[in-house]
């Protein structure tokens, strides 16, 4: 089916009748610019927008599929950090705009064909030999696509560089103050078409999501300005959990009453081999009452050590838990077979709540932070404790 010209003149017409997709102001804006520059050469666009925004289902798709629809012959290429957000969001979000209008197109695990020859190329970053070597043609131009944008490796942009687009757009949301990415936003900001976009401008978040993060971390709290206002970090987002140094101290120096309890006993296990402690925690209500830590390279003697240390703290296995990620996997699998079926816990396994957390390592040791700040645990003031709860 071949377009009307009035759509293929709007890429908000284009969204509307052909995707059924109606754009915020600032997308339809970035759509725009898109369409302005693919009658140039080299125009590159800059986009910044935390997650939720609609980057991965809406923005992107909209600009593949109204660039093959208006130069069939043309190839576009996409590339993302991450393979999952390629493969379960962008590739999936394009193949659900097929229907009514582009069933003439075929649309493959990664790829996307138009009858006239137009190509849709994605592949994730790792493989930067891939960006290399494309080249727009008259009638067919090429367009860019640098998706998590954050995370892309210097080699990508390198190879972008050798490209002939006409179009280069990259796009993420905000990470740290460095990188190729962020310097689209400060240095090289006058060789970019730029946009700033943050949730407020995001009408389909709840108001009420907004309020929750902004009273769960604070206003000033670097994941608030990352995720809510699109601001670049000062830190990592893994460093944002860390237990302030202060609050520590003043926990430790005015303890909260103890709050003891026996159906709260309970014990966790950290392994390790070499030059790492294995560690046993021992804590009973909101007071963590023992730390036994003891360095070996033995797997074996390692099970034992931490055997003796449950009978002798009266633990049964049902009152234990254990890292179980990488070492731990398969000590937990020998304490197992040694009679003590603990229970394990994997600290990069998804998090309860995944739209405020990457990990249920990182939720967990939120949760303890805020209980820190809060002054509501009882702690040992142990000098190798006190480093290791307050290192990112």
């Amino acid at each position: 089916m071949k377009l009307a010209k009035g759509l293929v003149d709007s890429p908000h017409l284009f969204a509307k009748k052909v995707l059924s997709q109606e754009l915020y102001p600032w997308q339809a804006e970035v759509a725009e610019a898109v369409d302005f520059g693919s009658s140039l050469e080299r125009v590159r666009i800059a986009v910044r927008t935390p997650n939720g925004s609609g980057k991965s289902s809406i923005v992107i798709p909209t600009v593949i599929l109204r660039w093959l629809d208006r130069y069939p012959k043309s190839k576009v290429v996409l590339t993302s950090a991450d393979a999952r957000q390629l493969d379960s969001q962008l590739m999936r979000a394009l193949t659900s705009y097929r229907h009514p209008h582009l069933i003439h197109w075929e649309f493959l695990s990664r790829e996307i064909r138009t009858p006239q020859g137009g190509t849709l190329i994605s592949f994730t970053t790792d493989e930067p030999s891939r960006m290399e070597g494309h080249h727009g043609a008259k009638g067919a131009p090429l367009l860019l696509i640098i998706d998590e944008a954050k995370s892309v490796p210097n080699a990508i942009f390198e190879a972008v560089d050798r490209c002939g687009y006409a179009v280069l757009l990259v796009i993420s949301s905000p990470g740290l103050r460095s990188g190729t990415f962020y310097d689209c936003f400060a240095s090289n900001r006058a060789q970019h078409i730029v946009f700033e976009i943050s949730l407020e401008q995001c009408p389909h978040i709840p108001k009420a999501k907004l309020e929750d993060m902004i009273a769960t971390y604070g206003e000033g709290h670097p994941l608030v300005r990352s995720s809510i206002y699109g601001e670049f970090m000062d830190l990592a987002e893994g460093e944002s959990f860390i237990v302030p140094f202060q609050s520590l101290m003043a926990t430790l120096s005015n303890p909260p009453h103890a709050k003891i309890s026996r159906h709260e006993y309970a014990g966790f296990c950290d392994f390790a081999l070499g030059r790492d402690e294995n560690v046993l925690a021992i804590r009973s209500g909101n007071k963590l009452l023992q730390l036994a830590a003891w360095h070996d390279t033995n797997a074996i003697s390692v099970v034992g050590r931490f055997i003796l240390e449950f009978r002798k703290h009266g633990l049964r296995a049902e009152q234990i838990w254990g890292d179980a990620g990488g070492l731990g996997l398969p000590l937990c699998d020998m304490l197992r077979d040694a009679g003590w079926a603990i229970n394990r816990f994997n600290f990069g396994a998804k998090p309860s709540n995944e739209d405020h957390f990457i990990s249920r390592g990182a939720e967990i040791w939120h949760t303890f932070a805020q209980r820190i700040q809060k002054g509501e645990l009882c702690l040992i003031n142990d000098p190798t404790l006190v480093s290791q709860l307050t290192e990112p």
